[in-house]
C-alpha cells in the first residue's frame, strides 16, 4: 500500500511544475525504498521500519546525454506548495543544464505536514532517504552518477548537510556512491554530533541573518570547526533575510507569535546510546528548559536574497560540476 501512495503522490507531484516546463524536456516518476526511524535508532546504526517514498526526476531540456543532478529535500512544509522552494529551485537548475530529483518524504510515511506532530519522522531519519534517493537516480541511464549533488531546505536543509558526515556514510550510504557536494538552505545546525567535522565533499550553506526559526549562529559555528579541520564548508550570508526568503509564496511574512520555538536558543549534543541532550542541562531536551522561547517568523519571501541564492548555487554547481 505505501507503494502505491508512493507513485500516487509522485504524480501530483507533477502539478508544481507548471512555470517549468519551458526548461523541462521530460520527466520520470520512481519509487525510492527508505526506513523510517527514531533519531536515536539511527545514531545507534539500527534498522527502521520500511517506506516507500516517492521521487520526480526532471531532465533540463538543454544539455548533454548525461546530466548532472541534484536530489532536493523539502522543508518541514511537506513537497507540494505552489511558490515553495520545490517549484523555484527545479526551475533555476534546470535553466543551467542540471536535471533535478526531487523526494516526497512524507505520503509515504503517511504524513501530510510535518509541523503538525514533531514526533513523526527526526530529519537524521531524512539522510537515510537522501542516501536511498542517490542510489535509485544514479541507476538512470541518462544520469551521470559521477555527478550527483544534494540540497535540502530547513528540515531537509539539515538533512542535506549532515549526510556529508563519513559517519553517516558507513553506517547507511553506499560505499562505492556519494554525492559530490551538500547544500542547504537555512538548515536546523543547533545539535552538536560525535565525528561531525569528518565530513568528505564540499559544503555550501545559505542562510538569512533575519532568520528567528533557525538561526544562522549554529550553521555559522559549524562551518568554522569544519573549516578549522582543513574541510570545504561555506557559508554565504543573506542580510536582513528570514526563513523561507526563496519561497514566493510568502510574500507576507508567516509570523507565529505563541508556538514554541526549540531552534532558536537551545543548544544540543549527542549523548551515549544515541540520546539528544540538552548541552546546559546534559538531559533530554523538556519544554520547561530555560532555552524555550515562543513566537518565530516561519516563512517570508525576500527577492534579493532569492536571487543571490539563485546566483551563489549556481557558480558551486558550475565549479563542482564542471560545467562550462
Amino acid at each position: 500500500m505505501n507503494l502505491v501512495i508512493a507513485l500516487a503522490v509522485a504524480l501530483l507531484l507533477a502539478m508544481i511544475c507548471e512555470k517549468a516546463e519551458a526548461q523541462v524536456a521530460r520527466e520520470a516518476f520512481y519509487s525510492i525504498p527508505s526506513e523510517t526511524m527514531s533519531a536515536a535508532d539511527f545514531l545507534m546504526g539500527k534498522k527502521g521500519t520500511p517506506a516507500a517514498l516517492a521521487g520526480q526526476l526532471r531532465f533540463a531540456k538543454t544539455g548533454p546525454a548525461k546530466q548532472p543532478v541534484v536530489v532536493l529535500l523539502h522543508s518541514a512544509s511537506g513537497p507540494i506548495t505552489e511558490g515553495a522552494p520545490y517549484e523555484e529551485w527545479p526551475r533555476v537548475l534546470n535553466e543551467m543544464g542540471i536535471a533535478t530529483f526531487a523526494v516526497d518524504s512524507y505520503a509515504g510515511r503517511g504524513l501530510v505536514n510535518y509541523p503538525a506532530d514533531p514526533g513523526k519522522i527526526s530529519f537524521l531519519t531524512r539522510i537515510i532517504d537522501a542516501y536511498r534517493a542517490l542510489e535509485v537516480v544514479a541507476k538512470e541511464p541518462r544520469v551521470d552518477p559521477s555527478r550527483i549533488a544534494v540540497m535540502g531546505f530547513s528540515q531537509g536543509g539539515a538533512a542535506a548537510l549532515y549526510s556529508a558526515m563519513a559517519r553517516f556514510q558507513k553506517m547507511y550510504g553506499s560505499p562505492d556512491l556519494q554525492f559530490v557536494g551538500h547544500i542547504s538552505a537555512y538548515a536546523i545546525c543547533n545539535t552538536r554530533f560525535r565525528d561531525e567535522e569528518d565530513v568528505t565533499k564540499p559544503i555550501l550553506v545559505l542562510h538569512g541573518t533575519a532568520d528567528d526559526l533557525t538561526p544562522v549562529a549554529p550553521c555559522r559555528e559549524y562551518a568554522e570547526r569544519l573549516s578549522k579541520a582543513g574541510k570545504s564548508a561555506r557559508v554565504i550570508e543573506y542580510p536582513d533575510a528570514y526563513h523561507q526568503f526563496d519561497a514566493p509564496l510568502y510574500r507576507t511574512a508567516l509570523r507565529n507569535e505563541q508556538a514554541p520555538n526549540s531552534l532558536r536558543r537551545c543548544r544540543l549534543e549527542e549523548g551515549e546510546n544515541g540520546a539528544i541532550l540538552n548541552t546546559e542541562t546534559k538531559q533530554p531536551l523538556s519544554p520547561s528548559d530555560s532555552c524555550y522561547e515562543k513566537g518565530f517568523t516561519g516563512a517570508y519571501y525576500q527577492e534579493a536574497a532569492a536571487n543571490k541564492s539563485h546566483e551563489d548555487v549556481k557558480a558551486f554547481l558550475k565549479e563542482l560540476f564542471h560545467l562550462q
